[in-house]
C-alpha cells in the first residue's frame, strides 16, 4: 500500500525525458508525438539566474523550434514582467512573467486561447517542485534539464536540496534515467 502511494506521488515530480541543457531537447521527436506548444523556463533553463543574455547556441535552439512550428512561450516566476518581456522579443515569442508555478492557470489560459490540449505541450525547466510539478498537474509532458548555474532564488535554493533526494530517489526507483 505505501509503496503504491508513493509510485502516485511521485508521478507529479517525475519528468518525462531528462537531458543535460534545453539544446539537447529532440525537436523532431516532439513534433512527432504531437506536442505543438513548448512552455519554457526562463532562469538557469534559458538564461543564466536572473541575466537578459540568452547564448547563441539557445537561440539557435528556439530558432529552428520556430521554424519547425512550434509555439515558444516562456512561463517564468520572476515578477519582473519587464525583463520577461525583453527576452521573449529578443527570441521572437511570448512570455508569462509572475506564473505562479507549480500553479496550472498561465497554461491552461494560454492554452484554451490557442485551442489546444495539455497532450500538445510540453514544459521544460530546471526545477522539479516548480516546473515538472506544473506541467504533471495540468497533464502536459515534463523535461527536466540541468541548470544553467547554481545560483537561484532564495525559494530555489531551499528546494534544491529536496530535488536532488527526489532525483535519487526516482533514479533508485528506475522512474528517471
Amino acid at each position: 500500500m505505501a509503496h503504491s502511494f508513493l509510485l502516485w506521488l511521485l508521478k507529479f515530480i517525475c519528468p518525462d525525458q531528462h537531458f543535460k541543457e534545453i539544446t539537447d531537447v529532440p525537436l523532431a521527436e516532439l513534433w512527432e508525438s504531437g506536442i505543438r506548444i513548448i512552455f519554457v523556463d526562463l532562469d538557469n533553463t534559458l538564461t543564466p539566474w536572473g541575466s537578459n543574455k540568452v547564448s547563441e547556441p539557445i537561440k539557435q535552439w528556439v530558432e529552428e523550434a520556430k521554424a519547425r512550428g512550434f509555439q515558444i512561450v516562456i512561463v517564468s516566476n520572476a515578477g519582473f514582467r519587464k525583463r520577461v518581456a525583453q527576452i521573449a522579443d529578443t527570441l521572437g515569442i511570448i512570455g508569462i512573467a509572475s506564473a505562479g508555478k507549480p500553479r496550472r492557470f498561465a497554461f491552461y489560459r494560454y492554452l484554451k486561447l490557442k485551442n489546444l490540449t495539455p497532450q500538445q505541450a510540453v514544459m521544460i525547466g530546471d526545477q522539479i517542485f516548480t516546473d515538472i510539478l506544473a506541467a504533471k498537474r495540468a497533464g502536459m509532458k515534463a523535461i527536466l534539464i540541468e541548470p544553467l548555474t547554481e545560483r537561484k532564488f532564495f525559494s530555489g535554493r531551499i528546494q534544491r536540496p529536496f530535488e536532488l533526494i527526489a532525483i535519487k530517489l526516482l533514479r533508485y526507483m528506475k522512474l528517471l534515467q
